[in-house]
């Protein structure tokens, strides 16, 4: 991650239609708060003042459509008034990019090598050494039909849905609160995953704002996550 310099050059950004409205800012982050809590309450079983495990959905073949669709298809059909569809395509890209995108999926392949060296890392994902060879590659497809359902909803909702109007209002330094947001999400996971989440965040958010592309972000993320799951079925 670059230093942080005295003067920082402005990301530009195109802001379309109603984007940088304060409006916009506040209902993109009243609404992520809330999905993200939601999904928090759910996930850990909280029954005050509701029980919260009724907005816990999954398909029999593992997709979390709780985050599918409050994280994913809502934000997007609510974005898609005047939408920027480059957001998705590679005509953005530059061939620096490219570069950034595998020098990312290197270094996060490391992290995850490094699993093993931490406590806390290592009792949350656990080997499965223990399980047969079947029994492991139904695991990883398991996790992958999983992964898929939650991480473009994870990547849209906060490097388009949520960047988009913080970048417009406040094209400086706004693009900030997305890490905030994913670092207090991962929370409930081991300290040392939130730091790292909100690091990860720091370089792709920027960098999302930058090309005004969520493609780049979710394939780096989506690398780190294929790398977990093959590190949890290999090791």
């Amino acid at each position: 991650m670059k230093r942080a310099q005295s003067n920082p050059p402005k990301i530009r950004v195109s802001t379309s239609g109603a984007a940088g409205s304060p409006w916009n800012l506040a209902f993109a982050i009243i609404y992520t708060a809330v999905v993200l809590t939601v999904d928090t309450l759910a996930v850990h079983d909280v029954r005050t003042p509701i029980a919260w495990r009724m907005f816990s959905w999954h398909s029999v073949i593992g997709a979390d459509l709780f985050k599918l669709a409050f994280w994913f298809i809502v934000p997007f059909v609510i974005s898609l008034r005047r939408f920027d569809w480059g957001w998705f395509g590679v005509a953005r890209w530059k061939r620096i990019d490219v570069a950034v995108l595998c020098a990312l999926a290197g270094i996060c392949a490391l992290a995850v090598l490094a699993i093993p060296l931490f406590p806390s890392l290592r009792s949350t994902y656990g080997s499965l050494s223990h399980i047969s060879a079947s029994a492991k590659w139904s695991y990883a497809a398991h996790q992958m039909i999983w992964t898929f359902s939650w991480l473009a909803g994870w990547e849209f909702l906060h490097r388009c849905f949520l960047l988009r109007p913080l970048g417009s209002r406040w094209p400086r330094w706004g693009w900030l609160i997305v890490p905030l947001f994913e670092f207090a999400y991962h929370l409930q996971k081991p300290l040392i995953e939130a730091v790292g989440m909100a690091v990860f965040s720091a370089i792709l958010t920027p960098w999302a704002l930058r090309r005004q592309n969520v493609l780049l972000p979710f394939l780096a993320h989506l690398a780190i996550e294929l790398e977990l799951i093959a590190f949890l079925v290999l090791a």
